[in-house]
C-alpha cells in the first residue's frame, strides 16, 4: 500500500512539472506585484520612453517596479561588466550585437518563460528572422529579445536626382557617375557647396560598417565561421570604391563620424551616402531641410550579375536577464513585455522610430513618422552579424584600424586588408 501511494505521488509530481513548462506554479500578477527589477540600458530615445511612459504603465498593470539606469553607449559595457564582477545589482542586461556572445556567459536562459501561462506572448514569428536567430543562435537557450536592431542604409535625395534626370544608382559605376553629377557649386561663388556623396570616414566602427555593404555587394564576405575571408578582391575593390567616392565628399570627410554625416545630410549638403539607419528619423524630423526629400534603397552592386549573400552588417540592441538576478521571474516578464509586438511598436513610434518586427514594415502609424522603416526591415532581413563569438568587439577594433589606414591613404587597400587578416589570426590564436 505504501509503495502504491509513493508511486502515485511521484506520478502527480511528474505531471505537474511537465504541464508547468518548467515553472513550478502558474505566475499571477500577485506573484509579481511589489517586485523591483533593476535594469542597465544604454541612453537613447527608446530608453527615455521606457522610463517616462512604459515603466509607470508596467507598474500599474502588474505591480512590477522597473528602475532603469540609463548610461551612454561608451560607458554601458564597462558598467555592466563591473556589476557582474561585484555588486550583481542588475536584473535586466542590455547587449548590443558585438557584446551578445560575451554577455551570454552571464545571461539566464529564458525558454521556460516563453509560452508559460501568465507571461506575455512574444509572437516569435514576427521578429525579423535573421535578427532573432543571430541574437539567439541556440534556440534551446534563448537569452535575448531584440528591440532596437540597426544596420546601414543607402540614401539619396529624390528631388536632386529628379531635377538632373537621374535614376537611383544600381551599380558602382552608376553610383560614381551620379555622385560626380551631383557634386557642384550651387550658388555660383566658385566653391562647391553640394556634395554627391558622404560617409563616416573617421576611424571606428561606423567606417568599417560603411565598407561592409560594399564588400557584400561585390560578392564578398567577412568571416567563414572563425576564418577571416575579407582579405579578398571583393574587399579590396570595396575599399577602392570608398576611396574613389571621397572625390565627391566634403573635403573634411576623414573627420566625419555618424553625427557629422547625419548633420550634413539634414542640412542639405550631401546628395547621397551610406549611414547608420538611425539617420532616417533625423532626416524626417521637423526642422530638417530635407524632410520628405530623402529616399532609401538597396546598396548599389558592383555589377548586376552578382548575387550578394548579405545586405549589410547587423547591429543594435536586445534585452535579457542576468543569471544572478534575484527577481528572475519578474525580470523575464518585464523583458518579454517591453519587447512584445504592440509595446515595442509603440516604443518605436514614440522613440527611435526603428524596426525589430516584420509587421513594422506595414505599420501605417510608424511609417507616417519614418517612411524608411520598410527599407530598414528589408536590409535587416539580409544582414549579417560581424563575427559570431565573444571576440567580436576586439576583432572589430583591429579591423577598424586597418580600414581607416586604407581610406585615409596611410596604407594601400591590399596591404591594409592583409595586415587586418594577420591581426585577426594572431588574436584568435
Amino acid at each position: 500500500m505504501k509503495k502504491m501511494l509513493f508511486i502515485s505521488v511521484m506520478m502527480l509530481v511528474t505531471i505537474s512539472l511537465v504541464f508547468s513548462n518548467g515553472i513550478e506554479e502558474k505566475t499571477t500578477q500577485s506573484d509579481l506585484a511589489g517586485k523591483t527589477v533593476n535594469a542597465l540600458i544604454f541612453k537613447s530615445s527608446d530608453t527615455d520612453y521606457m522610463i517616462e511612459v512604459l515603466a509607470p504603465r508596467l507598474k500599474e498593470e502588474t505591480g512590477i517596479n522597473l528602475v532603469i539606469d540609463q548610461v551612454p553607449y561608451e560607458e554601458v559595457r564597462a558598467k555592466q561588466l563591473t556589476d557582474r564582477a561585484g555588486a550583481k545589482r542588475y536584473d535586466i542586461i542590455n547587449p548590443c550585437t558585438e557584446w551578445s556572445y560575451e554577455y551570454k556567459q552571464f545571461a539566464a536562459p529564458l525558454n521556460k518563460y516563453i509560452g508559460a501561462e501568465g507571461y506575455p506572448d512574444i509572437e516569435e514569428n514576427d521578429f525579423i528572422p535573421y535578427v532573432w536567430n543571430n541574437f539567439n543562435p541556440d534556440l534551446d537557450s534563448i537569452s535575448w529579445f531584440p528591440y532596437q536592431p540597426d544596420t546601414r542604409v543607402f540614401f539619396y535625395r529624390k528631388d536632386l536626382l529628379e531635377k538632373e534626370g537621374l535614376k537611383v544608382p544600381q551599380t558602382w559605376d552608376e553610383l560614381i557617375a551620379v555622385a560626380e553629377k551631383l557634386t557642384k557649386d550651387i550658388d555660383g561663388d566658385g566653391t562647391i557647396d553640394q556634395y554627391g556623396f558622404g560617409f563616416p570616414a573617421m576611424r571606428g566602427w561606423n567606417l568599417t560598417l560603411a565598407w561592409v555593404p560594399f564588400l557584400f555587394s561585390a560578392g564578398g564576405d567577412l568571416f567563414d565561421n572563425r576564418v577571416p575571408v575579407f582579405n579578398s578582391k571583393e574587399g579590396i575593390d570595396a575599399l577602392n570604391l570608398l576611396i574613389k567616392l571621397k572625390d565627391y565628399c566634403p573635403p573634411d570627410v576623414d573627420a566625419y563620424g555618424e553625427y557629422e554625416v547625419n548633420q550634413a545630410t539634414v542640412n542639405g549638403n550631401i546628395a547621397m551616402g551610406v549611414a547608420a539607419s538611425s539617420i532616417t528619423p533625423e532626416v524626417e524630423a521637423n526642422g530638417s531641410k530635407v524632410q520628405g526629400l530623402i529616399g532609401t534603397a538597396a546598396f548599389p552592386q558592383k555589377s548586376l550579375d552578382i548575387k550578394p549573400k548579405y545586405s549589410a552588417g547587423l547591429g543594435g540592441w536586445a534585452l535579457g536577464v542576468s543569471d544572478y538576478s534575484k527577481a528572475q521571474a519578474a525580470a523575464a516578464y518585464t523583458v518579454m513585455w517591453l519587447t512584445s509586438k504592440d509595446i515595442v511598436t509603440e516604443m518605436q513610434i514614440n522613440g527611435r522610430q526603428h524596426a525589430s518586427r516584420v509587421s513594422m514594415a506595414q505599420n501605417e502609424e510608424l511609417l507616417s513618422v519614418n517612411p524608411h522603416v520598410s527599407t530598414i526591415v528589408g536590409v535587416l532581413s539580409g544582414s549579417k552579424l560581424f563575427f559570431k563569438g565573444v571576440e567580436g568587439a576586439a576583432l572589430g577594433e583591429l579591423i577598424n584600424l586597418r580600414i581607416s589606414q586604407a581610406v585615409s591613404g596611410e596604407s594601400s587597400p591590399s596591404v591594409a586588408l592583409a595586415e587586418a587578416e594577420k591581426d585577426v589570426n594572431n588574436y584568435l590564436k
